[in-house]
């Protein structure tokens, strides 16, 4: 009996001859401009037919993905990136030939098969010459070095943004990245960029404020200075971006405690209500009221674990450490947090709550998930004031002011805050317990003081 075997995406063509053919998703063919991904196959029979469908249904799905990211705006090779991933396949391709032929013979036979099918042109160059001097590192190749190196490993979303958004920045002045080598970026580059900083504005049509410019800018540089190292361009390259001057002259200062106000007692009572009677998402509520008890940062309280949180023992406190969850801004925010008052009940319910859940507020334990609680925060904080100086940031510098009001000694105030410290005294020496004592004290005197 014979068995015939139907072989999915395979026809026939004339004089018994086969071919693959699978209908492109509308996505990339878009990109593509076809509709078919269609190959003549060289087997007609047997395991070696199943096995070439097997290999132009994988190479379909790789062409899938690529026209994908590329329809999203994600996938723009860089020319090293697009020559380096040409290598890479050839190579492959090569080493999956069976029969015993010499690497010239494969090298043919894949060259034929690869001109037969209209392949990439960088693929054949690949081919034909893998040791050729490979295209020089460009900006993009920069983006994804930081990317990988700098920005994957954070959790939440405003890292990636904050580089789509100055990369963007820099394309709109200078061009696309991946064709600015990094050799060839000169001051004329950073001029260039400097006056469209200069001349761009917001939504309400006012500049870009001087802090957020700064920061765009020191992204960059740190871009551009890591891309120099690990390309191996020192001597080769240099970075025009360093020391840039965006500010406008006549504007006058602006000082950074000016741009967030601390928020007044009866704001403060308001949000408190509102967050007892118009949240359906019990969290939310405690983590305000921790924000409010602890004067952390949203990260910091979002991202506690249930073993973080030390409610028994004399002197109760959350532990802010670095963990896979959450990563701490600096080596001086790792530290411990007195929890007194509501502080201290709105952490026991929240342990009560969690339920036996690694997580103290499960429901925001991913990525971006502080962004989530601040933007839920901040929704429900904009019912009660319109002020743009009012931002859950603003409950750090009331703390800070209850601190002062208390008559905190600046050391333990900066220890409660995770700011920096001062002499290598104050940050190194001293024994947990009398720290956490001390801290203790001072943060009962300042939540004394609070609404």
């Amino acid at each position: 009996m014979v068995v015939m075997l139907k072989l999915k995406y395979v026809d026939n063509l004339p004089g018994g001859r086969k071919r693959f053919r699978k209908r492109h998703s509308k996505a990339a063919m878009g990109v593509l401009g076809e509709e078919f991904f269609q190959v003549p196959m060289k087997a007609r029979e047997g395991a070696a037919l199943v096995a070439e469908q097997e290999t132009l249904l994988a190479e379909y799905e790789k062409i899938e993905k690529k026209a994908k990211l590329r329809a999203a705006g994600q996938g723009a090779l860089s020319p090293l990136e697009h020559w380096r991933e040409a290598v890479a396949e050839v190579t492959a391709m090569k080493d999956a030939i069976v029969g015993g032929l010499s690497e010239d013979d494969k090298q043919a036979v894949l060259a034929d098969d690869l001109h037969r099918r209209g392949a990439d042109p960088i693929m054949v160059q690949a081919l034909m010459t893998p040791n050729a001097e490979e295209p020089p590192a460009s900006l993009q190749d920069a983006k994804e070095m930081y990317r990988k190196l700098r920005v994957d490993g954070s959790r939440g979303r405003y890292k990636r943004n904050q580089l789509e958004r100055v990369c963007g920045r820099v394309e709109k002045a200078l061009g696309p990245l991946g064709k600015l080598a990094l050799v060839d970026l000169k001051r004329a580059h950073g001029r260039k960029l400097e006056d469209t900083y200069k001349s761009e504005r917001k939504k309400d049509g006012s500049p870009l404020a001087p802090a957020s410019v700064e920061r765009e800018l020191n992204m960059l540089v740190a871009m551009v200075n890591l891309a120099i190292v690990e390309f191996d361009l020192e001597g080769k390259a240099k970075n025009p971006f360093i020391g840039l001057n965006t500010a406008d002259p006549d504007a006058p200062p602006e000082s950074e405690g000016r741009k967030r106000d601390p928020l007044p007692n009866d704001v403060i009572l308001k949000m408190r209500e509102r967050l007892k009677e118009n949240v359906r998402e019990p969290a939310l509520g405690l983590i305000w009221r921790l924000l409010q008890g602890t004067g952390c940062r949203v990260s910091e309280v979002a991202g506690l674990r249930v073993e973080d949180v030390r409610i028994d023992g004399p002197y109760p406190h959350i532990w802010v450490e670095w963990h896979e969850e959450r990563r701490v801004k600096t080596k001086v925010s790792i530290r411990a947090v007195p929890l007194v008052g509501d502080a201290l009940l709105a952490a026991r319910e929240a342990v009560k709550l969690a339920d036996g859940e690694r997580m103290l507020f499960s429901r925001y334990a991913h990525e971006g998930g502080y962004e989530a609680v601040s933007q839920a925060l901040m929704k429900h904080l904009r019912q009660v004031t319109r002020d743009k100086r009012h931002v859950l940031h603003s409950l750090r510098h009331n703390m800070k002011d209850w601190l002062v009001l208390a008559g905190v000694p600046e050391r333990v105030e900066h220890r409660l805050l995770g700011h920096s410290l001062g002499g290598e005294g104050d940050r190194v020496y001293g024994g947990d317990e009398a720290k956490l004592k001390t801290a203790t004290e001072a943060m009962e005197k300042a939540i004394d003081l609070a609404p």
